[in-house]
């Protein structure tokens, strides 16, 4: 481990001493450290997506149909799931977890990503889970990926193996500073296939990320893993951008 994630590891064992955790959501105090990383209230009314969602996207569809607007348009390149929506408490909560060092919200997470896993059969099937990558200075910064956080976890519930076969050796903008007419361009020739890429051929391969806004990372992701002879590749993200 590097000086800086050990100062920050260091720092939060000393916040957590001395300072009650503060709800991940709303920031209220709460009373234990709790593994859900939320108050009670916070985390009974999460935004989880259940009922209709778009068949490739995965946006949820509060009018009903098979098919977002942007879909009926520019169809995505992939089907997309998610657990929640990303409004509300998940706004906070997947800050503190990237860029706050609220590691263990992967733990609250772990639960969430276990919910959709279990209520999108369409996902199967599936041979191999594969995490977004980070470029390398991101990734000194925070210590930690959270995308490969969410993988692991999500590995420990389904047993299936992990395999970090993408890199990301372009350094761009954050997405979210962006225009959506911006991103796909941001995001083009970031992401490159890892040594012994070849491992994913005629596999059935499912990307993991922690959200998905207009969805540009995910097809990039998507179309260099089927370069390189996956059968088929779908993700499973934690919250979907509405």
């Amino acid at each position: 481990m590097g000086l800086i994630p050990a100062a920050k590891t260091f720092a939060g064992s000393i916040a957590r001493f001395f300072l009650p955790w503060a709800c991940a959501g709303c920031r209220t105090p709460l009373e234990t450290i709790d593994d859900t990383g939320f108050c009670g209230r916070c985390w009974l009314f999460l935004p989880r997506i259940q009922g209709c969602v778009c068949g490739l996207c995965g946006l949820y569809l509060k009018d009903g149909g098979n098919r977002c607007f942007s879909c009926r348009e520019e169809p995505f390149k992939l089907l997309v799931r998610a657990a929640v929506s990303y409004t509300g408490p998940v706004v906070s909560a997947v800050h503190r977890f990237k860029y706050a060092g609220r590691k263990t919200l992967g733990l609250s997470f772990r639960a969430l990503m276990e919910f959709a896993w279990n209520q999108y059969p369409e996902l199967q099937p599936v041979d191999t889970l594969v995490p977004v990558p980070l470029h390398p200075s991101s990734f000194r910064e925070r210590g930690y990926n959270q995308a490969r956080v969410l993988a692991q976890d999500l590995s420990a519930v389904t047993r299936l193996p992990l395999s970090d076969v993408l890199l990301r050796p372009k350094k761009t903008t954050a997405q979210f500073k962006l225009r959506k007419s911006q991103r796909r361009a941001n995001i083009q020739g970031a992401f490159a296939l890892a040594p012994g890429a070849a491992s994913v051929k005629t596999r059935h391969l499912l990307l993991v990320d922690d959200v998905c806004t207009t969805g540009a990372t995910l097809q990039e992701c998507s179309k260099l893993l089927r370069r390189a002879g996956a059968a088929g590749v779908k993700a499973l993200v934690l919250a979907r951008d509405i």
